[in-house]
């Protein structure tokens, strides 16, 4: 077995909060053309709506609850959000400073939090899943499982970890095959292992977010849930009783929401305990390419300013590129769109970001009445919708925040970092 360093929790809080309270004094109250660019800004009232709309999924569905990511925005205040908005207690998270942050804020001790779950280390997850009622980690390996049957002799814990087993639902990405007898094994030995309690099976339809449509997205949902019950009776069929079914990604769970007042959705839903999202509650360009939102519903976007403009081939360039926006793709093409800021009752786009370097974008084939407007002289703020929302903060070290359409920061969040 190999052992890693234990993750710093205690100095990365005290250094999110020490930079939280200058951000905070320094920022909130001015205008987002008054601060630095490239900058993230994150409307409040949009991601709490997004949220809110989450939540019809518990309060309208019988069988049916909600777990929420937030790897999204690694906060404590956006996980307050979520939890609060959605009517959910538990959550996902992708790295252990994130469950550290979320576990040992007052999102616990207040009981908004009860349930957490994670792939990952040993020690970090025992200590872990002594502070919360309940700690999943995934496992979908054998040799995974070996490892903490042997890390729970040699250190001789008695306590049990909650595990998931993730199966794989045509994503590719992670997760074990079906009808394969490597993976019933995994699972007769999951639900025998004397160091584990087999929670149950958990999917991702990642590949989902190649809908085009809101249709093609409720394809993607119904075939996920179908996936997700023939592994599910397989494994009874087989002597694996399997108590728990989670599946999701913010396509299929946008459109369960979409739909369940047009279709018996709880039919759709049929045996799944869960359903679980990420970048639902912000959104970006590339959800909505999906037909599931329209940019009202998008609460990211990066704020930048015109660093040059040139009449003579019809572009302009902006101080955010790759390291502001990451290099992402989306359906429309380029790498985010720029905001009409003249439009006030709708959502416009004025240009599209068509080339990024390091620390710059480029915005190309502008016609004349574009290129005079202005919104796009030097110097001016211009505010980007990225193609994708989790890549796009996870480039920033603060999120300034504002609500309903006004510019004025009024508060600022610090993320985790690191893994």
């Amino acid at each position: 077995m190999v052992y890693q360093s234990a993750t710093p929790e205690s100095f990365l809080d005290d250094f999110r909060t020490q930079m939280k309270t200058k951000l905070v004094k320094e920022m909130v109250g001015k205008k987002l053309d008054q601060l630095r660019t490239p900058s993230l800004v994150i409307n409040r009232s949009i991601l709490q709506r997004n949220c809110t709309a989450l939540g019809k999924i518990t309060t309208g569905l019988k069988n049916t609850r909600i777990r929420v990511h937030v790897k999204t925005h690694k906060s404590v205040e956006g996980a307050r959000i979520q939890l609060e908005n959605a009517q959910t207690d538990a959550i996902v998270v992708s790295t252990l400073p994130e469950a550290y942050a979320m576990i040992n804020s007052d999102l616990t001790s207040s009981g908004l939090l009860k349930q957490a779950s994670i792939f990952y280390k040993f020690d970090d997850i025992f200590d872990l899943s002594s502070k919360v009622d309940v700690f999943q980690i995934f496992i979908d390996n054998l040799a995974t499982l070996e490892a903490l049957e042997e890390y729970c002799k040699s250190t001789g814990s008695q306590k049990k970890l909650n595990v998931f087993l993730k199966v794989d639902c045509g994503y590719g990405r992670a997760g074990v095959p079906i009808n394969d007898e490597k993976t019933l094994a995994l699972a007769k030995r999951l639900s025998d292992s004397p160091h584990v309690v087999f929670t149950g099976i958990y999917t991702h339809a990642g590949h989902s977010y190649s809908s085009q449509s809101s249709d093609e997205a409720l394809e993607y949902l119904k075939t996920e849930c179908d996936v997700a019950r023939q592994f599910r009776d397989y494994f009874v069929s087989n002597g694996v009783p399997i108590n728990y079914v989670s599946i999701g990604a913010t396509p299929t769970v946008k459109a369960i929401t979409a739909f369940m007042d047009h279709l018996d959705m709880d039919y759709i839903l049929r045996d799944i305990d869960e359903v679980h999202a990420g970048a639902f509650a912000f959104l970006d360009r590339q959800q909505v390419a999906t037909g599931l939102g329209t940019y009202h519903d998008v609460a990211i976007s990066v704020a930048c300013r015109i660093a040059s403009v040139y009449e003579d081939r019809k572009s302009v360039l902006i101080d955010g590129g790759a390291l502001a926006f990451s290099k992402d793709t989306a359906p429309q093409g380029g790498f985010g769109y720029v905001i009409d800021p003249a439009v006030k009752d709708d959502v416009e786009i004025l240009a599209s970001v068509t080339k990024v370097s390091q620390e710059h974008g480029i915005l190309q084939h502008l016609d004349e009445t574009t290129l005079s407007r202005p919104e796009l002289r030097i110097g001016e703020l211009v505010r980007v919708v990225p193609n994708h929302c989790c890549l796009a903060a996870a480039c920033h070290l603060y999120y300034l925040v504002v609500e309903n359409d006004s510019d004025v920061v009024v508060d600022v969040w610090v993320p985790v970092r690191g893994w």
